[in-house]
């Protein structure tokens, strides 16, 4: 929900932004994208951005995955045989809330385009929020089963393109907490409940305080100005509200999308894998279980710190894919070692897997949307194209569930190589689409190439890579 431009590659166009009303009192006349911008104001517009709307997504992904983490951590403290989950029913009940989540995508992103991802995005969450404070009611595996698809479908309406993971580290610490409470409830009911009302709090915070559009009180005239003219060069200024349908589903013919979403799938493997079966890969090696959740507090945060440096030099060198590409092979080989090393009598060295497997799995996650977005310039083509990114990295989801069986314990050997070869193809599906791309820009800069419908004026339009 940001828009980030560094030099003359395109950007995500993701501010809270209503078009309609920004030209309906245009400063100057009709914008056309080739007006002069005051390299002053346009920081400032940016920097406004950046501490509006930046720490306002970080606190909604916070707690996205705050309730993605719980259900693992909940797993390590008895969730299982308190609710008398037998065979693989914790498998299926994971399974069951990825099919919804996927299948939700797009209605999803077309009703946060419809009426504004700064109403939409704090109404859902709070709802998820209040369906994880229910969970901790439930009593056998009907009822988890139950709230679990609910909260699937609500948190469709979440598209996840910068999670800092600092979220894992403090469900990690939560459920270490709550896991040595002797009191009327069980550990695993508390942490529902603490980690679903803040999520409820934080959705009230942000519902008043996100910027809808760049008419709020923050900006000024000027600023307002440079903002309709950065989206103009960017992007066809579609009405607030408005969905072109045709443009929208268009998009569904372009193979480009179809490839970001089985590199989704295929990274969807290792995103759900770290975060619903890290506790769990923890658990062996740790010798109680709130040893085994602080234990996970680590890895996340060593995860966090890579992210932010990640994408920093993502954005300042531009390489979407070469940075997925470094950080994820550590990953890749770390899935590997786990699966293979005998960790019973090494414990240390498996405790430091669990930094590699956190180390970049989530990097892909976080930079393939902002890639995919980029090289489009309608919104409402954005809107369908992240949701099937998204579908189709939740399906990843499904087959993570389904190789983490409970024969397979305590190693998980066949579910580890699962995800490790996951993330080997999505390391060639990386370097090859940057490359098609690369291939791409240079018909760009020969002539060879026009630029996409939209961008005639932009002279430096480039594909970001």
């Amino acid at each position: 929900m940001v828009d980030i431009k560094v030099d003359n590659t395109p950007s995500v166009l993701s501010v809270p932004s209503d078009p309609e009303k920004d030209l309906a009192t245009p400063v100057d006349g009709e914008i056309t994208g080739n007006e002069y911008v005051d390299p002053k104001v346009e920081r400032s517009l940016v920097r406004k951005f950046d501490l509006l709307i930046l720490p306002m997504c970080a606190l909604v992904y916070y707690s996205h995955t705050l309730d993605r983490a719980n259900l693992g951590n909940a797993k390590t403290m008895g969730l299982e045989k308190d609710l008398g989950l037998v065979n693989n029913e914790y498998s299926l009940v994971l399974i069951l809330f990825y099919i919804p989540y996927g299948l939700c995508n797009i209605p999803a992103a077309l009703l946060a385009k419809r009426f504004n991802p700064a109403r939409v995005i704090p109404i859902m969450m709070g709802t998820w929020g209040s369906l994880s404070m229910i969970t901790a009611s439930t009593t056998n595996f009907g009822g988890l089963l139950t709230v679990r698809i609910l909260i699937g479908v609500v948190e469709a309406s979440f598209m996840p393109s910068d999670n800092l993971l600092l979220k894992g580290a403090t469900s990690g610490l939560i459920s270490w907490d709550v896991s040595q409470w002797h009191r009327s409830l069980t550990g695993w009911q508390y942490l529902f409940l603490i980690e679903g009302g803040m999520t409820v709090g934080l959705a009230v915070i942000i519902f008043f305080i996100l910027p809808r559009d760049t008419n709020a009180r923050w900006f000024t005239d000027e600023e307002r100005r440079v903002a309709r003219i950065r989206l103009r060069r960017e992007s066809n200024l579609e009405g607030a509200g408005q969905i072109s349908w045709s443009v929208a589903f268009a998009i569904v013919r372009r193979w480009q999308v179809w490839a970001f979403a089985a590199m989704a799938f295929l990274c969807g493997v290792g995103v759900a894998s770290a975060s619903n079966f890290l506790p769990t890969m923890v658990k062996r090696i740790a010798q109680s279980t709130p040893e085994g959740n602080l234990y996970t507090v680590g890895p996340n945060l060593v995860a966090a710190f890579v992210q932010i440096v990640s994408s920093w030099l993502s954005d300042r060198y531009q390489q979407r894919a070469l940075v997925s590409f470094c950080m994820l092979i550590v990953s890749m080989i770390g899935f590997i070692l786990l699966a293979t090393l005998d960790l019973v009598h090494h414990t240390h060295v498996g405790y430091f897997l669990t930094y590699m497997i956190t180390f970049g799995t989530y990097m892909p996650e976080l930079l393939m949307p902002l890639w995919l977005s980029s090289n489009l310039t309608n919104a409402s083509s954005r809107a369908v194209a992240l949701g099937l990114f998204i579908g189709g990295q939740n399906i990843g989801g499904i087959l993570s569930s389904a190789v983490f069986r409970s024969q397979y314990a305590p190693v998980y050997a066949p579910a580890l190589i699962t995800v490790a070869i996951c993330q080997g193809l999505l390391l060639v599906a990386l370097i090859a689409m940057r490359q098609y791309y690369v291939l791409q820009n240079k018909k760009l800069a020969r002539g060879e190439l026009a630029p996409p419908k939209e961008m005639e004026n932009n002279h430096d339009f480039k594909y970001a890579i």
